[in-house]
């Protein structure tokens, strides 16, 4: 069978494939950069603002309005002192988008692996140290979730890439845990997309001039997700579990809501 003929009768591994390869170059390339620049903490702290200062402007000013120029005179930099780290601004969102979305990503893999943990645990763990990430991480993530519809098409296959990997991890966390019976029996994609809503949109409403720490908010984000999936064993004992959990949340509720005044 030609090629030709297998691409006719697939054309959806084709695109796979194409989005695969498109996505390796992007990160490969940008690896390659920032292991040239660990070696130098100053141009690696120089090339940090860079991409800070330019989220900013692309969130002011929209992507396509914001120029180098724009960034390096943001920064106090010469135009041509900013070619010394990105070619242009397209490499420039291209970074943005490899630390933001395909980091978590990346980290996750690493729990998957990690032996030893029940599901519980490895959720946990997820929506604590992805919670807590996203807000020490200064404006980067909430910009970039403003950012989506700008993301240029050729980038669009890395952001994706990240995002569909987070959503695999969380359901695939939820499925074993219904499996070995530490879940109650839901519908782990349903599920997935509420736990990953929650540990979102912290984003949307945290100030770092509030009472609760992100470790704090993380913790209680993650009380709340884990007692909507918890499965109850004893069945004499189901009202009064059934009471403390939703004491429980309410206490965590009021907590949050406490955030917002």
């Amino acid at each position: 069978m030609s090629n030709t003929t297998r691409e006719a009768r697939n054309p959806g591994d084709s695109a796979a494939i194409a989005t695969q390869e498109k996505t390796s170059k992007w990160s490969a390339a940008l690896r390659a950069k920032e292991s040239k620049l660990a070696t130098n903490p100053r141009k690696e702290l120089v090339r940090e603002q860079l991409i800070d200062i330019a989220a900013e402007l692309f969130d002011k000013k929209g992507y396509v309005q914001t120029s180098i120029n724009d960034i390096a005179k943001a920064l106090g930099l010469g135009r041509s002192a900013v070619y010394h780290y990105f070619r242009n601004k397209e490499e420039i969102l291209a970074a943005l988008v490899e630390a933001e979305a395909l980091t978590p990503s990346h980290l996750l893999q690493e729990l998957i692996e990690e032996a030893g943990l029940s599901a519980t645990e490895r959720l946990r763990r997820a929506v604590v140290d992805g919670i807590v990430r996203r807000l020490s991480s200064g404006a980067r993530f909430i910009l970039l979730s403003r950012l989506e519809t700008q993301i240029p098409e050729e980038l669009g296959p890395l952001y994706n890439l990240g995002r569909r990997h987070i959503y695999d991890f969380y359901v695939r966390c939820i499925s074993e845990g219904i499996a070995n019976g530490e879940f109650r029996e839901v519908d782990p994609k349903i599920a997935a997309f509420a736990v990953i809503g929650m540990a979102n949109w912290t984003s949307r409403w945290y100030s770092p001039y509030g009472r609760k720490t992100p470790a704090e908010i993380a913790s209680i984000i993650a009380d709340l997700a884990l007692q909507g999936l918890k499965a109850s064993h004893n069945q004499s004992g189901d009202s009064e579990e059934i009471r403390r959990t939703i004491d429980g949340l309410r206490q965590q509720i009021d907590a949050l809501e406490n955030l917002l005044k």
